[in-house]
């Protein structure tokens, strides 16, 4: 499987493009772009540019350099480099959309992706597109320089695709062990359906997961954690799993064992689910020592498809380190946060602040921990889509429940 790599940035041109340098740009970057298998999209609007890159990773990356050190624009901003499991764009080498002016569009042929919500709607879980629908809406815009110079910049997307190293279940998994699952719906508003499963820890006679969890020395919380979580995608398979499956995971694990997340997708594959199925979710509460290290090693599995998650955001511990530093797919706020949110200012201004930051990175939030109406009406008020929560369903033990209400 050859790898792919996505690099998405802004930037402002040294002055405003005439309609003739908007057509020369882009016809030199898609020729270019077709002759190095380089696919993207192009947003302009008033001297602010932003793009999205992807291909093989040393064509891309030598693309940005250049693209970086262009004295005809400043302010490149990098947003975005990561592995990703398949192209976004396709065939485009590079689309292209004048925010501001519909008749350069139609001169340069490409008011037939943005010139209606079509494209928007069949790519919209992707989050470059996300982020270009937020720029089409205002956001990583750069002001124009006041003095202007000739101007005219390259343009590409890209998208990584990376193997995933093969690891074995770790050894010593008992055959009966003394703990299963609960399973938690977490629901999509917009689109009236289950976005995803919460595996929840749970005892034999769904006894709670801090009865289970107290028995298990500090020394061993690690490799329980792994283990854990292979029986807990063996059992969401042998339910009928078709929707994503979140699955706890503490950060340090990747550091006491080479398969903490190699067996989940070794797992996954086994049980017949693909990689896409498999949501992450690392926990805020446990202190990440090395953010790079940490993220070079997820990095390596960016490209399976896998998708991963910042749990109980706003707790207080690592979450804004996190989100700065390792740029996830979904934020879950912590359900602290959404308590009486609809009649407490304070978290109001936070979770506006929240909600702000995730729709400049592209980043989904899911409000967990929603218990009354008040609640989901305030949060579905700021845009929020994705509720977990007793208001609309509980943990089903050893099942995955198929509906849930909806607040009236």
């Amino acid at each position: 499987m050859s790898q792919l790599i996505q690099i998405i940035y802004c930037s402002a041109a040294k002055h405003l493009f005439s309609k003739s340098e908007l057509v020369h740009l882009l016809a030199k970057s898609r020729s270019n772009n077709l002759k190095n298998s380089v696919t993207g999209m192009l947003l302009y609007a008033e001297g602010s540019f932003f793009q999205v890159l992807e291909g093989e990773p040393e064509v891309v990356e030598r693309l940005f350099e250049t693209i970086r050190h262009d004295r005809r624009h400043r302010d490149v901003t990098l947003i975005i480099h990561e592995p990703i499991a398949e192209r976004t764009f396709g065939d485009w080498t590079m689309g292209y959309a004048d925010i501001t002016s519909k008749e350069v569009d139609e001169l340069l042929g490409a008011n037939d992706f943005f010139g209606t919500e079509e494209s928007f709607t069949r790519l919209g879980q992707d989050r470059a597109m996300k982020l270009l629908e937020a720029f089409r809406h205002g956001r990583w815009r750069v002001r124009l320089s006041d003095n202007a110079e000739l101007s005219d910049i390259q343009d590409s997307t890209g998208a990584p695709d990376s193997s995933v190293p093969s690891a074995g279940t770790p050894s010593g998994l008992p055959p009966h062990p003394d703990y299963t699952f609960a399973f938690q719906p977490i629901v999509n508003v917009k689109n009236g359906t289950i976005f995803s499963y919460e595996a929840l820890l749970r005892g034999l006679d769904n006894e709670s997961a801090e009865s289970i969890l107290q028995h298990v020395e500090e020394k061993e919380m690690h490799r329980f954690d792994e283990k854990s979580r292979i029986l807990a995608i063996e059992m969401a398979a042998k339910l009928g799993l078709s929707a994503r499956l979140n699955l706890n995971f503490l950060p340090r694990s990747v550091d006491s064992s080479p398969t903490a997340i190699s067996s989940i997708l070794q797992t996954a594959k086994r049980c017949g689910l693909r990689e896409d199925q498999i949501v992450l979710e690392i926990l805020e509460r446990e202190i990440i020592d090395d953010f790079d290290y940490f993220n070079a090693v997820l990095d390596d599995y960016r490209g399976s498809g896998m998708h991963f998650a910042i749990d109980d955001f706003g707790s207080g511990y690592a979450g804004l380190n996190l989100l700065a530093e390792f740029q996830p797919d979904l934020i879950k706020l912590d359900m602290e946060l959404v308590r009486g949110i609809d009649y407490r200012g304070p978290r109001q201004a936070i979770v506006r602040g929240i909600i702000r930051t995730c729709e400049d990175l592209g980043i989904d939030i899911i409000a967990e921990g929603v218990e009354t109406p008040e609640e989901y009406r305030w949060l579905h008020n700021e845009g929020i889509e994705l509720y977990q929560g007793r208001l609309f369903a509980g943990p089903a033990f050893e099942a995955l429940p198929v509906t849930y209400r909806m607040p009236g």
